[in-house]
């Protein structure tokens, strides 16, 4: 009856649990309908406040800044969906607000009772919450998503209603927690009958079960259930009626086994001998006689001192009474030893002797031999492979210390701004991956015609510091260059040693440009390349490391040269001329020095060029700018401020050295030259604007103001001439 109990038991227990499914599949899936709701709330709502901050390029002002725009764009939105929206400010007051609602525009918003549009302003998470209003008929569902105007900047907050999107979902979910309860029923139903029935079945088949078992246990051998339903009690009575059958002929296999386990004995391939209590040998099997190398007919009966010499595994004789054999047979247990056994021709044979005591009146042991040559012998080359795998792990530790410092060395190089730093890094570092090596880092020019030393360390200069691309082996052929005491391989001709040493050159190549080359000498090398070898991969990994930060730090160059320069006259663009102009002036306005600024434009540049062509412009263009140049210090900063128009910059000038300059540049533009294509262009001028500071304002837009005003007086007075301020120097000549 106990076990029908937890069979009751258990399908109650199913029956409960499958309840407790439902229910929780049912709170799960209301959770999941409002989550869902809000999340897809909360997509829209982000993509109208990013609509809201857009700032299109034919508008002037995004439309959170539009008043009107913001309220069609809601008027909109709000015919479209038929849903709730509100834009509101950092101050929570309504900037626009759906049709018949435009009241509230002006008005703060203050329906949130757990003031959750405040936190979104403050911390930019999305929060839902319900209206708090008197003049709603039932609760509306708003989501808050905060309105940046730029990433960390919140100008704002979109309010939008989900509570359609929350009642669609809901209904749906309704539909299935129906589905979900009946199911739950029908399954609690179905557990209930389906343990009637079990109950039934199970109390006839245990009932037979225990009759059968009853008449073999009085001794009926021949006892049979005779169950022949198919469920599990039927198997049970087939299994039981089988183990009867298998009793009866239990006797006869015991007998067949007896026989079988002698054959065992006798074809294993370990030596099984029984020894009696006075250490004769009672029985072998042929392994033993194998193992001892005599006949099976001089081992059984004889004492076994006489067919077994054992001795230590140093070889050397063990001591009286200590041999496996005399232990078991002293102490009744079992002892296990490894023993060199004496063959008959002096030879020392490993085996590991085993002794377990016979429990039977006469006592005695049985003894069995191992034959362990072919262990030993593997354990030797285990050995010798251990020994080589330590070789290699020393190795690969060296590897990955070797491959843990390029890391290192290239997310330093990677973090260089010029190549200065870089190569202030490339000396400090390379002692430790080339310890006991002098070496040096060249790099070609930009003109390709000179190969310059940019780091050095160790104790030996075995390269010239400059020298031509073509007397470097490395950079001629593209490939490492080897050269040393007893190689064939010629020597570059920036190599300053006499030839008593071995060098590498490696050329330094990346994105298909070779930078430089990587040169190492070694002041102690023998003949071959057999000092290089070991550090070969390091070599390589260290050349490869090099060569890509070089390349990026030259492209970073190029780049930043092409950002703050005109590529048509060379000079500084508007952008950085104004960004360098700015701390200059905050440094001159530390220091108390002046700070001038000279604005020009050349003479009828629109007519120039359609009277001579754009290509004549533009040498006019590069003919004044190289002027310019060769006029400024080297603290001034010549830019091109915009078509025809340039501007120079010339920090501690007063104003009236900066109109004395001004007048040299102008009769030196007069004075230039220039033809083009056979025809000559004419004389050549340009009006000029000066101002300074302090005297005509303190920030770096009222100085270029008051110069662009007074070279618009420069071309209203005639062109071709200084103005200062006020005063006016005339043309002449």
């Amino acid at each position: 009856m106990r076990i029908k109990t937890q069979i009751i038991a258990t399908l109650l227990s199913a029956a409960v649990l499958i309840g407790l499914v439902g229910a929780v599949a049912i709170i799960s899936q209301m959770s999941l309908t409002r989550t869902t709701a809000l999340a897809e709330a909360t997509s829209v709502g982000r993509q109208l406040a990013e609509a809201v901050a857009f700032k299109a390029a034919d508008a002037p002002r995004p439309l959170l800044e539009r008043p009107g725009a913001l309220q069609a764009f809601v008027a909109l939105q709000h015919s479209r969906s038929k849903r709730d929206l509100v834009i509101v400010d950092r101050s929570k007051i309504i900037l626009a607000d759906i049709p018949g609602e435009e009241e509230n525009v002006g008005k703060p918003f203050d329906h949130d009772r757990g003031n959750e549009i405040r936190r979104v302003l403050d911390d930019g998470q999305p929060r839902d919450f319900i209206e708090d209003s008197a003049d709603v008929a039932e609760p509306i569902h708003l989501v808050a998503v905060p309105i940046e105007d730029e990433p960390g900047k919140i100008v704002g907050a979109v309010l939008f209603e989900y509570t359609p999107l929350l009642h669609a979902a809901q209904e749906r979910t309704n539909a299935m927690i129906w589905l979900v309860g009946l199911c739950t029923a029908a399954a609690v139903l179905i557990a209930a009958l389906s343990s009637l029935l079990l109950l039934s079945r199970f109390g006839a088949g245990l009932t037979s079960l225990n009759r059968g078992i009853d008449s073999l246990a009085r001794g009926d051998a021949g006892a049979r259930i005779g169950l022949t339903s198919r469920d599990e009690f039927g198997q049970l009575a087939q299994g039981f009626d089988g183990m009867a059958s298998e009793l009866e002929s239990s006797r006869l296999q015991l007998v067949d086994q007896k026989a079988y386990i002698e054959d065992i004995v006798r074809t294993v391939a370990e030596g099984i001998a029984v020894i009696d209590s006075e250490g004769r040998i009672v029985s072998a099997n042929p392994a033993v006689a194998d193992i001892a190398e005599r006949h099976i007919s001089k081992i059984e009966g004889q004492d076994w001192r006489s067919v077994l010499e054992m001795r230590a595994m140093s070889g050397d004789a063990l001591a009286p009474g200590t041999s496996p054999i005399e232990l078991a047979l002293a102490t009744g247990r079992r002892h296990q030893a490894e023993v060199r056994l004496v063959k008959p021709d002096g030879s020392l044979l490993p085996v590991v002797a085993s002794c377990n005591p016979l429990n039977r009146a006469g006592g005695g042991i049985v003894l069995t031999l191992s034959d362990i040559s072919e262990l030993r012998s593997a354990e030797r080359a285990v050995n010798d492979r251990a020994e080589e795998l330590a070789v290699l792990n020393r190795e690969l530790k060296e590897t990955s210390e070797a491959t843990s410092r390029l890391v290192k060395l290239g997310e330093l190089l990677q973090a260089c701004v010029t190549f200065q730093e870089a190569f202030s890094v490339v000396g400090s570092a390379m002692p430790d991956f080339f310890s006991g090596l002098s070496g040096t880092v060249h790099l070609t020019s930009a003109s390709r015609n000179l190969v310059e030393e940019m780091a050095h360390w160790g104790e030996i200069r075995s390269s010239a510091a400059q020298f031509a691309p073509e007397d470097c082996w490395a950079l001629r052929r593209g490939q490492q260059h080897v050269a040393g005491p007893g190689m064939l391989t010629p020597r570059c001709n920036h190599i300053t040693e006499n030839g008593g040493r071995g060098y590498v050159c490696m050329p330094l190549a990346a994105q298909g440009e070779t930078l430089g080359i990587l040169h190492l000498c070694e002041p102690a090398a023998g003949n071959g390349r057999d000092w290089l070898s070991e550090r070969q991969q390091v070599l390589r990994g260290v050349v490869d490391t090099l060569a890509l930060a070089l390349a990026n730090l030259r492209l970073r160059e190029t780049l930043r040269q092409q950002s703050i320069r005109d590529p048509n006259t060379g000079l500084y663009n508007r952008r950085y001329l104004e960004e360098t102009s700015g701390r200059e002036l905050r440094r001159m306005e530390r220091s108390g020095q002046p700070l001038a600024m000279i604005m020009l434009d050349v003479d009828h540049f629109k007519q120039f060029n359609d009277t001579f062509g754009h290509e004549a412009g533009d040498l006019v263009l590069k003919q004044v700018a190289g002027t310019l140049l060769d006029h400024a210090r080297e603290s001034d900063v010549v830019s091109r401020y915009g078509g025809e128009e340039f501007a120079l910059m010339m920090p501690g000038t007063t104003l009236a050295d900066a109109a004395e300059r001004a007048e040299a540049l102008r009769k030196a533009i007069r004075q230039l030259h220039l033809t083009h294509r056979g025809r000559t262009l004419g004389t050549i001028t340009a009006s000029f604007g000066v101002s300074a500071f302090p005297e005509f304002g303190v920030s770096w837009a009222e100085i270029v103001n008051a110069a662009d005003r007074s070279l618009y007086q420069a071309k209203a007075d005639g062109r071709d001439r200084v103005v200062a301020g006020s005063a006016t120097t005339a043309a002449s000549g």
